[in-house]
């Protein structure tokens, strides 16, 4: 098996002082330990003393070096450490964590990783919240109802505003089915406060889907909403008429064309996987998540949370 650098042992590192006086090359003191070149490279160059390469100091440089870094991830501590837990169990990210308690300076990205791996080796399960990406999924759709969706205007046509997220009030619609039959959310994303909203349908067809929306929608700032071909949306002119809005729909397969409600319901799906009987899930429970996805702080707004973004733009 080969070792990295962290695992050589005194006993390694006097044979590499042996071969290396002998003048012996790199790769062949990596093949008579059992580890890579770089390896070896790596512990000539950071052991080293100012009297050259020996093995004993070499190892306490080793040692020292690595107890200093254990003693620096130990930040997350007392009012910290209950704050990082509390977002971990709302499902926030080890980045966004980071950025909402200050950044590097203060808890690094890599100290909330390290601290739930050492919890998961501890036995904890906080593990259990980091969003996790499994195979990519597709949803298939019918061919032709592309055809079915009534005076369907094209992305194409969309104004270039949209594209940007230069403005409040540009949506984009899905759903997140249950398993087969059992039942759907309706989700809304706004593109530029990444703001979203999740309505439990009592049934996905296109009456009770417009239905659903306008009543959702009814007290925001809508000039557009982007959709996708499902024909769950074929009754978007009634959407349009009661809210004052443009619709317009993605290019067949082509889900990245409203990426951001597609990361939206990634997020979503923390909570409720695939496989999940929509039918059971509450009108509380339903709040609740929404409220938790909202209160996320995002990089590309500085660590600002969705609510907060659209508070502003509202104003």
């Amino acid at each position: 098996m080969r070792k990295n650098s962290h695992h050589l042992r005194e006993e390694d590192r006097k044979i590499i002082s042996m071969m290396s006086k002998g003048e012996y090359t790199q790769t062949k003191i990596a093949k008579m330990i059992g580890c890579s070149q770089s390896t070896i490279s790596k512990e000539l160059s950071r052991n080293r003393g100012l009297r050259g390469y020996r093995p004993r100091q070499a190892q306490k440089m080793a040692f020292e070096r690595k107890n200093g870094k254990e003693a620096r991830g130990r930040v997350i501590v007392g009012d910290c450490e209950f704050e990082v837990i509390v977002r971990l169990e709302s499902k926030h990210s080890p980045e966004q964590i980071s950025g909402a308690l200050g950044g590097g300076g203060t808890v690094s990205t890599s100290a909330v990783y390290n601290y739930v791996y050492e919890d998961k080796r501890n036995g904890g399960l906080l593990y259990m919240n980091l969003r996790i990406n499994g195979k990519r999924r597709y949803r298939h759709r019918n061919k032709a109802s592309r055809s079915k969706i009534p005076n369907r205007t094209g992305i194409e046509e969309r104004p270039a505003v949209v594209a940007g997220r230069m403005r409040y009030g540009d949506w984009e619609a899905d759903l997140i089915e249950g398993a087969r039959g059992q039942g759907a959310l309706l989700s809304l994303y706004e593109r530029k406060s990444r703001f979203g909203i999740l309505v439990k349908l009592a049934g996905k067809d296109s009456a009770q889907t417009a239905s659903a929306m306008i009543r959702a929608l009814k007290g925001f700032r809508v000039k557009t909403i982007t959709y996708d071909n499902g024909l769950e949306f074929a009754k978007h002119e009634l959407v349009s008429a009661a809210l004052g809005s443009a619709g317009y729909f993605c290019n067949p397969y082509s889900s990245w064309e409203k990426g951001g409600v597609e990361n939206f319901n990634g997020l979503v799906r923390q909570y409720f996987p695939k496989g999940c009987d929509m039918r059971k899930v509450t009108e509380q429970r339903l709040d609740e998540v929404e409220n938790e996805l909202n209160d996320r702080p995002r990089k590309i707004m500085g660590f600002k949370t969705p609510q907060q973004h659209i508070r502003k733009l509202a104003a």
